[in-house]
């Protein structure tokens, strides 16, 4: 029992571990992940003249090197093919996105005011939102996994303490029995024939 016991308390642990470092370590990372996206949004969208993009640049300069410490953390990460996936869709919308940005701000330097640009660029915003709820679904679908299976090792665990209770109940009554019938064995007198 003590061998099976410490088995389930190492796949418990591993577990939690799990659920902590791959899960919802990873969903802070999503959240930070949108934070910077939407943050670095409303910079651009609000940008109307050169002097403005001059002003917003180095702030949006500031978002993609967050992103890029994000990105590089969640890489890190334990990932299921499905996560891969969109983990990857993701990567390539961020590079479609600077990319948009870029041309927002070449425009604005050339006095334009880069509506089409924005327009392009907001379309990979979307695009990028949507991975990262498909990411955040994951984490929450992982999780529950997680949680069902470490449930199964406390029913399992339970399982074989009640077995245990039940076999030195057994083994208890036993031994009872064989005391009793020791010391009732012993305990007869012999009977003598008396001779006539």
């Amino acid at each position: 029992k003590n061998t099976v016991e410490e088995k389930y308390v190492t796949e418990l642990g591993d577990s939690f571990a799990t659920v902590y470092e791959d899960r919802l370590v990873v969903e802070s990372y999503i959240f930070r992940l949108s934070n910077h996206l939407f943050r670095k949004k409303i910079l651009i969208d609000t940008c109307q003249s050169e002097e403005a993009a001059l002003r917003v640049m180095p702030v949006v300069a500031d978002h993609h090197e967050a992103i890029a410490t994000l990105i590089a953390d969640y890489e890190k990460t334990k990932l299921t093919t499905a996560e891969s996936g969109f983990f990857a869709a993701f990567q390539e919308n961020i590079q479609d996105i600077r990319q948009a940005e870029e041309a927002v701000f070449t425009r604005l330097a050339g006095g334009q005011g880069g509506e089409m640009e924005k327009a392009l660029m907001n379309e990979h915003f979307t695009a990028a939102s949507k991975n990262l709820a498909s990411l955040s679904g994951i984490q929450i679908s992982e999780g529950k996994l997680l949680n069902d299976h470490a449930k199964k090792i406390v029913a399992g665990s339970s399982l074989l303490t009640q077995f245990e209770l039940g076999i030195l109940i057994a083994i208890g009554l036993m031994i009872v029995v064989l005391v009793f019938e020791s010391t009732s064995a012993f305990s007869k007198p012999a009977h003598k024939e008396s001779v006539n």
